[in-house]
């Protein structure tokens, strides 16, 4: 176990999903994606022809410096063959807002393609995001504003206020931000003053649960381990509830 560096986070961004269905594609807005051309479906399940569609954006998270996001997408899947070329493309920047298209190919399925598999993309803007508006796939209805250190919608009366659940995916998709890490994770267990993540912070490494507590400014990360159980966390800070991790398996 090591003990990480202390930083509070706030996020306001989309959804969460599990580290092991996850599908990480980072690339600079328009540009492609070196490799990732998907393999030779087979020839019952997916028709001929690639078509471009905008994929479904399922939250923001903000990119490792200030001109960068990440965007969290849902694609088709999980046939070899469901999706090529990921991509941000479009991308026009004004003084107030940021737009873009976020889209991937595919080709009609019989059935194999209808499931979702979650993405990340990275969007890369020429000059620093800093508080302008975020508008993708021209759903204006849905655009994205910074609100604190993360991102998120405002409500239909126009209010932009982090969430109150300390456990909302809003609150924890900060704290895998300030983690460094390459995905969105695994959320392992949360209550309101206490968070457990698993997260793959380098392709090279295995994946590592970090242990959160709550302070005014959000999330504090406290501990990390590669082991099952509670010893770990539980040494680093004697008042973290054990029911939270006494089942938990070891990170994978």
């Amino acid at each position: 176990m090591t003990e990480p560096r202390r930083r509070p986070i706030l996020w306001i961004a989309g959804a969460l999903v599990a580290a092991g269905a996850v599908l990480t594609v980072v690339l600079a807005a328009g540009g492609g994606v070196p490799g990732a051309t998907a393999a030779a479906p087979g020839p019952t399940t997916i028709g001929a022809q690639w078509r471009s569609f905008r994929a479904d954006v399922t939250g923001i998270r903000p990119g490792p410096d200030e001109r960068s996001l990440f965007v969290q997408v849902a694609l088709p899947g999980k046939d070899p063959g469901c999706v090529r070329e990921p991509r941000i493309e479009q991308v026009v920047e004004a003084k107030t807002d940021i737009r873009a298209d976020v889209v991937y190919s595919t080709r009609p399925a019989a059935g194999g393609c209808q499931d979702k598999v979650p993405a990340e993309l990275r969007l890369t803007t020429s000059g620093p995001v800093a508080d302008r508006t975020v508008i993708l796939n021209s759903d204006t209805g849905n655009a994205w504003h910074k609100l604190g250190a993360g991102w998120g919608h405002c409500d239909r009366q126009g209010t932009c206020a982090p969430p109150a659940d300390h456990c909302d995916p809003a609150w924890i998709g900060a704290a895998v931000t300030a983690a460094g890490a390459e995905n969105p994770g695994t959320t392992r267990a949360c209550d309101p003053g206490w968070l457990l993540v698993d997260l793959l912070v380098r392709q090279t490494e295995p994946p590592s649960r970090t242990a959160f507590r709550w302070s005014d400014t959000g999330w504090t990360s406290f501990a990390q381990t590669r082991s099952a159980g509670c010893a770990d966390i539980l040494a680093a800070d004697r008042k973290f509830p054990a029911a939270l991790c006494k089942a938990l398996p070891a990170p994978a």
